[in-house]
């Protein structure tokens, strides 16, 4: 039970910081995607370096920071929508460089933050 409750605070913590950064992005009127992109891109280094740290370990810190805060904090769900509204609106360029940046990028920053927490390889 107790692993449950850690993994459902991280999903409450990651999720409202999810949407404050929506939202930052929506007021500061920038593309649809960016927010998406930032949280996807962070997200995507925290989790390199808190499963560096974590290697080999398991336990409620790491279920309560990587199934839960960063699990609900990053999405896949609004990338691919992010992704359907880019070709609906007939952005092919966008779309693909978009999705390129998302997987590439998403690969580079979880090896920097696998090499920030200290490992080796």
């Amino acid at each position: 039970m107790k692993k449950y409750i850690c993994i459902s605070l991280g999903a409450m913590i990651g999720a409202s910081l999810r949407f404050a950064i929506s939202v930052a992005a929506a007021s500061m009127m920038l593309p649809f995607f960016i927010g998406t992109l930032a949280v996807n891109m962070f997200g995507a280094f925290a989790a390199g370096t808190v499963l560096s740290k974590f290697k080999g370990r398991t336990g409620y810190l790491q279920d309560f920071l990587i199934t839960g805060l960063l699990g609900s904090f990053t999405t896949f769900s609004l990338l691919t929508y992010d992704q359907y509204v880019l070709l609906s609106i007939g952005d092919y360029l966008i779309f693909t460089v978009y999705g390129a940046i998302n997987l590439f990028g998403g690969l580079s920053m979880i090896l920097l933050g696998w090499k920030a927490g200290g490992a080796r390889q």
